[in-house]
């Protein structure tokens, strides 16, 4: 069994359009404004906070996993759109693709990656910060993305399913690398801490390498933990979000249908000839 899978079951791979420009809950056409809506929350709040927080901190800003996220969410956030309009006019024109396009691949990691990233990352700021309470371009990308980001995902039908829980192993695993490439090149950070110098300051206490032995047991753990349980976890939301969306079980059906119609056509046919044949040879 694979755990970084790129499908989009239930669906089948050319009705990947249903599953990215449809919602329940609104129109196509509204779920289209809505998600240029959420592109534009992902992109303006990026945008503001690396300003706000730019002079200070320079090349630094790009050492916490939650400005990793973040711009991980805009990106996945542009391609969704994209996905969004070219799955609406392919609907509207009642067109498929033969195959998975690349770029739903694409996204199906990267959303994979920060569905749960995005808890993760806010959990640890909220818990560890020393700059408490943040101004609102902090909260705005530590709690505000959990909100609109799982709000999108409760009034759409992106496809989780539990043999996607790797990705998120990936992008912890890679965060972990960092981690200790941060503290044997001694970067440190643009704020202070108390227990070391300025260059020697971890990222996050618990990932502080200065105890290796304990920060290695921590990252272990994450690495067996984390992704069954994250997968568990969305792997459920996503049933309890579907069993109440009776709409996308009729338009699967109706996908299936004709093909299940012609096989059981051809089925007959093949036992009309076989029928036919055994009466002339019985003549």
């Amino acid at each position: 069994m694979t755990f970084f899978a790129l499908d989009v079951a239930p669906w089948e791979s050319s009705d990947w359009p249903k599953a990215y420009a449809t919602s329940p809950y609104m129109s196509t056409n509204s779920w289209l404004c809505f998600r240029f809506l959420v592109l534009l929350f992902f992109v303006l709040h990026f945008i503001a906070n690396m300003l706000y927080y730019w002079n200070e901190e320079h090349w630094l800003y790009w050492i916490y996993l939650s400005r990793w996220t973040i711009a991980c969410e805009v990106v996945q956030e542009c391609i969704y759109f994209l996905l969004c309009f070219w799955g609406s006019v392919l609907l509207e024109h009642g067109l498929k693709t033969p195959t998975l396009p690349v770029l739903v691949k694409i996204h199906m990691a990267m959303k994979c990656m920060v569905l749960p990233t995005c808890c993760l990352s806010s959990g640890l700021y909220w818990t560890f910060s020393e700059h408490l309470p943040p101004p609102y371009v902090s909260a705005a990308v530590h709690g505000g993305d959990v909100i609109v980001i799982h709000l999108s995902f409760f009034l759409g039908r992106f496809p989780y399913a539990f043999n996607k829980c790797g990705w998120v192993l990936l992008w912890g695993g890679s965060f972990s690398m960092w981690s200790l490439i941060h503290f044997l090149l001694k970067i440190g950070r643009a704020d202070t801490c108390q227990e070391y110098p300025k260059n020697e300051c971890p990222i996050y206490g618990p990932l502080d390498w200065h105890y290796a032995y304990r920060t290695e047991l921590i990252v272990c753990f994450g690495a067996v933990v984390g992704p069954p349980l994250f997968g568990g976890l969305y792997t459920g939301l996503t049933m309890l979000r579907d069993r109440c969306d009776h709409s996308a079980k009729v338009m699967r059906e109706a996908t299936l249908l004709p093909q299940e119609e012609n096989v059981k056509l051809e089925s007959d046919t093949v036992r009309s000839d076989q029928l036919k044949c055994g009466l002339n040879c019985g003549v």
